[in-house]
């Protein structure tokens, strides 16, 4: 398995490389040169496997003979040893052909964890094997930046440095980064918006005074390895419901377009995908993108479901490559206009190919809070306020004769306050965070100056060549 550029399509890579690179050199993102199949007979033999089965037999094909199978095997059993749910991932019956995929049974209550955990000890092994140490740097909008420092702190092979948008993201999300205490991780809070620390993490990885300086990786979802290990809980809920000869919609709150672009990639593959709805809060590119055939940069709106308040998702690279066919030159075309006219537009008959795969709806907070609200009383279930966004732009669409999921992206104890404004309770954390409201916190609050940033992170390295 070799993997190429979206602004190269002539690079060849092994996966090893693509993981710890990250972000290719061009700043294009890795994809495979060619797609693997899973077979009808591979799916059904899924339904008797568990969840840590399938995630060997997806990855693997992905991977081939980079990592031995007794060694992947290890780094997945390894990696979902701290999850509260023996099943790792819950899929709950709604009635009426409908579910919900619970993600938030991590060590840090987000479905980042499903890729972030084995990432994390896929770098190990390969670091270890290749003798290496790497500085990951990644922009988190709420929940990746938490399940990255979980995943890599305490780790010899690596540093880590999480840049997250500052008063931006929710309190318990914040702390979940903050009050980790490792030698190794570094959280910086940054003022700006999501969309700005990830801006400096694509210059940090391009900067030719700091290529001589470091071993970058990235874990953000623009690592292919998150994409990869996101398509689990795809196969996995699809291999857990008795439905013969169905496609199924799935409905996945969006930010970044990582999770939706792995169910795109799951449904290329070989999984019984009808559609995937790209539910949107009111920052709303990837619905005008979906809907309209256009990308319109505004300026990041902050509400009430912040890991989605995202205004360039970087992701879609990955799909733009396909939909021009792999074409670098038209994919390089499109995002300079983008970068400097903050917007594009699409072809007709390119929106029709969009809307081949994804529906999209933009839900504003009213409706958010409604959905919680409802879903409470009527299924004794309490919704955070991402899961809902992905119910209400469901609900939206009309969806009629498809079995549907619902993607449940985090818990919804990290959102206390939109919690008890749509129900008037109040949500306790599980037990074992009890404390996390009494932990020292452990930050740098810099301003948004890449020159400051850059310089802070050659200072506190430990890592840092001597050239």
């Amino acid at each position: 398995m070799y993997y190429e550029s979206t602004r190269n399509n002539k690079l060849k890579k092994r996966f090893s490389e693509v993981l710890l690179l990250g972000l290719a050199e061009d700043g294009g993102l890795f994809i495979p040169k060619k797609w693997p199949k899973v077979s009808k007979k591979e799916l059904f033999k899924f339904k008797n496997m568990n969840y840590q089965q399938i995630a060997f037999h997806i990855s693997k094909k992905f991977i081939e003979n980079e990592i031995n199978d007794k060694d992947l095997k290890k780094i997945i059993a390894k990696s979902f040893k701290n999850f509260s749910k023996k099943s790792i991932a819950t899929c709950k019956d709604l009635k009426n052909n409908k579910w919900i995929l619970e993600l938030f049974h991590g060590p840090t209550l987000a479905f980042k964890d499903y890729a972030l955990q084995v990432v994390g000890n896929l770098f190990e092994h390969v670091l270890k094997k290749e003798k290496k140490r790497i500085t990951i740097i990644g922009a988190t909008s709420g929940d990746t930046g938490s399940a990255a420092i979980n995943a890599c702190k305490n780790k010899s092979t690596m540093e880590l440095f999480i840049f997250h948008p500052y008063k931006k993201v929710s309190n318990i999300q914040r702390r979940l980064m903050t009050t980790v205490k490792s030698k190794n991780i570094h959280n910086i809070a940054i003022r700006g918006n999501f969309d700005d620390c990830q801006k400096i993490i694509k210059k940090l990885f391009v900067d030719e005074g700091l290529k001589n300086k470091f071993y970058f990786s990235a874990i953000n979802s623009i690592n292919w390895a998150r994409i990869l290990f996101q398509l689990i809980y795809y196969f996995y809920c699809v291999s857990k419901i008795n439905v013969k000869n169905e496609k199924f919609i799935f409905s996945v709150p969006s930010g970044n377009f990582g999770n939706v672009y792995s169910g795109y990639v799951a449904k290329k593959i070989g999984l019984p995908i009808d559609k995937l709805i790209i539910a949107t809060n009111e920052n709303d590119v990837l619905s005008t993108f979906t809907n309209n055939g256009y990308i319109k940069l505004k300026n990041v709106k902050q509400t009430i479901s912040p890991s989605m308040d995202i205004q360039l998702p970087s992701n879609l690279e990955r799909f733009i490559y396909d939909l021009f066919r792999k074409n670098n030159k038209l994919v390089i075309d499109q995002l300079d206009k983008l970068y400097k006219n903050k917007k594009i537009y699409i072809s007709k008959n390119k929106i029709k190919q969009i809307q081949k795969y994804f529906k999209s709806s933009r839900v504003n907070e009213k409706n958010t809070l409604l959905i919680i609200q409802e879903f409470f009383y009527k299924n004794k279930i309490i919704l955070d306020p991402h899961t809902a966004v992905g119910v209400a732009a469901e609900r939206e669409k009309r969806i009629k004769n498809k079995p549907v999921i619902y993607i449940s992206t985090a818990h919804p104890a990290k959102f206390p306050e939109t919690i008890a404004k749509a129900i008037k309770k109040k949500i306790n954390l599980p037990k074992k965070y009890k404390s996390l409201l009494k932990l020292k916190e452990n930050y740098k609050i810099i301003n948004l100056n890449y020159n400051k940033i850059k310089n802070y992170l050659i200072n506190e390295s430990k890592f840092v060549k001597n050239v």
